[in-house]
């Protein structure tokens, strides 16, 4: 098993999911900023079902993020030991990457329904 090659690729999602977080966080304040607007112009159900969607994305975030730097830091371990047999398999990897294609999934889904309310939103207190 090439070691290297799978640090060094795990090394990119803990770099992809930190850029996430920050995206993440950038949404929370746009929420936060037009909640109570959003409220009175939308569907309070399609927003709080929204918010919840947006809220689950941020925990799976955050426990992505965990798990990937813990995989990360045991790939480093398996490196610097030479250790062919340190408790992991290729199968913990491709179990991470498969969560991280889901989350992206999510993440790209939920962004897009987050813009497009407060789009609309920006739009019809311009006027």
């Amino acid at each position: 098993m090439d070691w290297q090659k799978l640090y060094w690729e795990t090394d990119n999602w803990v770099n992809h999911l930190t850029f996430y977080e920050d995206e993440l966080q950038f949404l929370q304040k746009l929420l936060d900023r037009y909640f109570e607007d959003l409220v009175q112009y939308q569907n309070l159900d399609e927003i709080r079902e929204e918010v919840m969607r947006f809220q689950d994305l941020k925990y799976t975030c955050s426990k992505l993020l965990a798990n990937t730097r813990e995989h990360r830091h045991q790939l480093a371990l398996a490196i610097n030991e030479k250790d062919t047999e340190h408790g992991f398999t290729r199968q913990t990897h491709l179990g991470l990457q498969e969560k991280l294609q889901d989350f992206t999934l999510g993440f790209n889904t939920t962004k897009k329904e987050i813009q497009y309310i407060t789009k609309e939103l920006v739009e019809s207190l311009k006027q």
